[in-house]
């Protein structure tokens, strides 16, 4: 084995896997949840001026709080299984989800994108394979997460900036 080769076979039998989750998207959880409570008081002024339009509101009310209640649930995961090679990406909540995997063997790279942008400063990590860019959920620490990954797979990491300054700050912490 050369210096900087990894031999990825020798990992433990125990190896835990690295799990990536999402946040909520509290932007539909507030819209469901804003316009099942809309629907509710319309049924509750509906009800005491004793109109029947009432009920439909109660339905439509009920039905938009339960989509909110849920849509907190509701989460896209990466989780990267290093004992069978593979990546699985799962959408839905715990119970109900939709799941996909990805063999080590589709992924070519890793690609960091940093962005100094004084009103927007965020970083991606997409793992890149044959028909399709996977985004990773946000994190604090992309430079490090992005290293792992990229070793973790034997893929090169591609680092992507919008300036100098990014560059020189990396380099002076590496």
């Amino acid at each position: 084995m050369q210096a900087r080769e990894l031999e990825v076979e020798a990992l433990p039998a125990k190896t835990p896997d690295l799990i990536f989750r999402t946040a909520p998207n509290w932007t539909y959880v507030l819209f469901f949840a804003g316009l099942g409570l809309l629907h509710l008081t319309i049924a509750t002024l509906a009800f005491l001026h004793r109109r029947w339009e009432g009920y439909m509101s109660v339905g439509l009310g009920a039905i938009f709080v339960a989509v909110g209640i849920i849509s907190i649930r509701c989460r896209f995961e990466v989780t990267i299984q290093a004992r069978q090679r593979r990546i699985r990406l799962r959408t839905g909540t715990q119970r109900f989800h939709y799941q996909r995997f990805v063999p080590f063997t589709n992924i070519h790279g890793v690609r960091l994108t940093l962005s100094q942008a004084p009103d927007n400063p965020t970083s991606r990590i997409e793992l890149l394979c044959d028909n399709e860019d996977i985004e990773c959920p946000p994190t604090s620490i992309p430079r490090q997460e992005a290293l792992c990954l990229a070793v973790l797979m034997g893929v090169r990491l591609i680092k992507v900036s919008d300036g100098d300054e990014v560059d020189s700050e990396v380099h002076e912490r590496i």
